[in-house]
């Protein structure tokens, strides 16, 4: 049996996240790649050092570390969860004493804000005061959100311990970040391909791969450059996620006859999604990732009322913002002689540029579009190589097109 929404439960929900969110999004979305200036040390670069560690760090097995426990912990809630869309009923204590023992800890100390959604929707589906569903949702999601921040600590943690000579230590963590992406993120990127055709899984095991090769050499540089890959293709992911229920929902309206509470689980899925990303957009324009965080809001926005067309011209918005943000820094960077730091921002703004190419296509049509993705590679060439004068010609060129989207 399924139970309609609490407004008023909802309202308090979602309002104590963005409450308790204020002091810890904000810090991310001011400081979300902070830039490691450790030198990296004569040890990483020791080719029969890092033979004799890859083999030790081969004894240490995945089921062994906290990565796999949360994932584990992670499927046997939705598992049980799982089960009110199949119209049984599920054992919600049993799942809020599994997210007791094995997650609750690590989230909180990850953003305190999504365990305040998780909790609460817990205790609401439990209490039948929200609909079982729409709960499950918002723990599912919101768990996938904290666990697009575990996938960023552990680049960090790959990045410091090879910085610090520590192979090993650093080959571990990115066992680590292997397994999450395997078993969480790249099957939440494979729906967004299936929706929108495009290849977001192959790119993420692609930057893996180019950053596992950096590993393996020793290469710090290339591997801070190269994570970005990995880490804003899953950016993009969540984003993708977030804005097809939107065009969902809409859609399902414009159609008519749909449940209320079908919309809601929806939103709900979105809002979740939404989570990991909202601090970071709130960088690019923090105006428009708020009115994002609103229009998500189970408790702020009536599903029926959603303008898929909005959503999509607010993340643009908020995405744009991003990308000419790191055209401002990179030539500060290579002033200042940090190449690294000027290719990190380079190809962060153009992993962004990729996240939103469909709206690019759809706004500047597709040569214009391709002719940007193209520009955007010569620029990181011209940088890498220290050509200034050349990055800030083609840098210009970018943002002139950019700025054409909205």
């Amino acid at each position: 049996m399924k139970y309609k929404l609490t407004t008023a439960l909802s309202t308090v929900l979602i309002a104590s996240v963005v409450l308790s969110a204020c002091g810890t999004e904000k810090q991310e979305a001011v400081n979300e790649e902070p830039k490691e200036q450790v030198e990296q040390t004569e040890g990483s670069q020791n080719t029969d050092t890092v033979e004799n560690e890859e083999v030790e760090a081969e004894e240490v097995s995945i089921e062994d570390t906290i990565t796999y426990s949360e994932v584990n912990t992670y499927k046997q809630i939705i598992d049980e969860l799982s089960k009110e869309k199949e119209g049984e009923a599920a054992d919600w204590n049993l799942a809020s004493t599994l997210y007791a023992d094995g997650l609750k800890e690590t989230i909180v100390g990850a953003d305190d804000s999504l365990d305040v959604a998780i909790s609460a929707a817990l205790e609401a589906g439990a209490n039948r005061q929200l609909d079982t569903v729409v709960a499950l949702q918002v723990v599912d999601k919101t768990t996938q959100s904290y666990f697009y921040k575990k996938q960023k600590n552990l680049q960090s943690d790959v990045v410091a311990a090879l910085e610090e000579g520590n192979q090993e230590v650093a080959e571990l963590a990115f066992t680590e970040l292997k397994y999450l992406a395997e078993e969480v993120l790249v099957p939440t990127a494979a729906k967004r391909d299936s929706y929108y055709s495009v290849d977001m899984q192959i790119q993420i095991e692609n930057g893996l791969s180019i950053q596992e090769a950096a590993l393996i050499q020793g290469n710090v540089d290339d591997l801070k450059v190269y994570k970005q890959m990995t880490d804003k293709t899953v950016y993009r992911s969540y984003y993708l996620a977030a804005n097809s229920y939107a065009e969902k929902i809409a859609a399902a309206v414009q159609e008519g006859g749909a449940e209320k509470v079908d919309l809601q689980i929806k939103q709900a899925e979105a809002w979740g999604f939404y989570q990991a990303i909202k601090g970071s957009l709130s960088g690019g324009d923090e105006e428009a990732a708020a009115a994002l965080d609103t229009i998500f809001d189970l408790g702020q926005t009536d599903p029926e009322t959603m303008n898929a067309d909005e959503v999509a011209d607010l993340f643009v918005k908020t995405f744009v913002g991003k990308i000419i943000g790191y055209h401002g820094k990179v030539p500060v960077a290579i002033e200042e002689g940090n190449i690294t730091d000027a290719r990190v921002e380079a190809m962060e703004a153009n992993v962004f540029m990729k996240a939103i190419e469909l709206e690019t296509i759809e706004r500047l049509g597709e040569e214009q579009a391709a002719d940007l993705m193209e520009k955007g590679e010569a620029w990181f060439e011209a940088v890498s190589n220290e050509n200034a004068e050349e990055a800030s010609s083609i840098s210009a060129e970018i943002v002139e097109a950019l700025n054409q989207l909205f």
